[in-house]
């Protein structure tokens, strides 16, 4: 095989492929696609992927799950090369508006809300359904059909200038 021909299969194959080092939005993206969005929010399965890997369990921090009452919670810090530096994911159970829901969330930190909504609506079908400003925070939900399950995809992140870009990105299914 010459030379020009490998150097061309190679460049073809790389521009073909997704970055093994995608950006930061990608990445933040990919993890919460992966995590929470693929196969829908499933608490047992997150409980087993968290012992696998190896996450160390967080008290506390219920901020993560974006529902009043929960009947079970449990969060994690997250550790590997799958998931950016400092993401945290937590798995809820809980009722929203009278009905039994399961909630995934990954908070991603250092992550550009314009630029991870821009890439999230590449990838999905979302389609936004909502928006509040509650003091510094801006929430935004939206609907889409993942794995053949109707998921809520609800976003928070600070709506004021020069507080760092913290994420909170959860998914969120009927039981």
């Amino acid at each position: 095989m010459s030379r020009s021909f490998f150097l061309l299969m190679l460049a073809a194959t790389c521009l073909s492929s997704q970055p093994v080092h995608a950006g930061g939005t990608d990445r933040a993206l990919d993890a919460f696609h992966r995590t929470c969005v693929a196969q829908g929010p499933d608490f047992e399965r997150t409980m087993t992927l968290a012992k696998t890997r190896g996450w160390a369990p967080l008290s506390g921090d219920a901020a993560l799950a974006p529902v009043d009452e929960m009947t079970a919670f449990q969060a994690w810090q997250t550790v590997g090369e799958d998931l950016p530096a400092g993401a945290m994911v937590a798995v809820a159970k809980g009722t929203m508006d009278g009905r039994a829901v399961q909630i995934c969330s990954v908070k991603l930190l250092d992550v550009d809300r314009a630029e991870f909504e821009k890439r999230f609506f590449e990838r999905t079908d979302a389609e936004k359904i909502g928006e509040a400003r509650k003091g510094k925070q801006l929430s935004r939900l939206y609907l889409l059909i993942a794995s053949n399950r109707r998921q809520m995809v609800h976003l928070t992140s600070s709506a004021v200038e020069g507080i760092p870009n913290i994420l909170i990105a959860s998914s969120i299914v009927d039981k």
